[in-house]
């Protein structure tokens, strides 16, 4: 699924444990609806008015809303992996992004784990967790 979230593509893949007892029957999307009828619309519903609770708008989305195939999500995987290559390989400016990394073998951003830790270390330590407000425990309905 294609969720939009501040303007850019939130991808949301369905996937499914390989140790689940429904596994062997679901290899693409059209099984889900075959075995799990309801189950793509509910997810589809959850992503749309999940944050309407914090006063956001409705998640709108491509495609409809419409959960496509696996083929298409492989080529999504895909693309979005060789973006990633492109940031950490340097064959693309980064802009703001940091791509230093320890465990890219030759990336031009390799650290050593060492500097990495140095920089972890100087960062300011977290502070005491704060108390949890009650209006996470509070409820919501909404309907659309």
């Amino acid at each position: 699924m294609a969720m939009i979230d501040e303007g850019e593509t939130d991808w949301k893949i369905i996937a499914i444990d390989v140790t689940d007892p429904l596994a062997n029957e679901m290899n693409d999307i059209e099984d889900v609806n075959e075995h799990m009828p309801g189950f793509l619309q509910a997810t589809h519903e959850w992503f749309k008015i999940y944050k309407i609770p914090d006063g956001k708008p409705a998640n709108k989305f491509a495609f409809n809303g419409e959960a496509k195939n696996k083929k298409f999500a492989t080529d999504v995987i895909a693309k979005t992996h060789q973006q990633w290559q492109a940031l950490v390989s340097k064959t693309v400016e980064c802009g703001n992004l940091s791509c230093e990394n320890v465990g890219v073998a030759g990336s031009p951003y390799l650290i050593p784990q060492q500097d990495a830790s140095a920089e972890v270390d100087k960062a300011t330590p977290p502070a005491a967790a704060l108390p949890i407000p009650p209006e996470v425990d509070k409820w919501h309905y909404v309907k659309i």
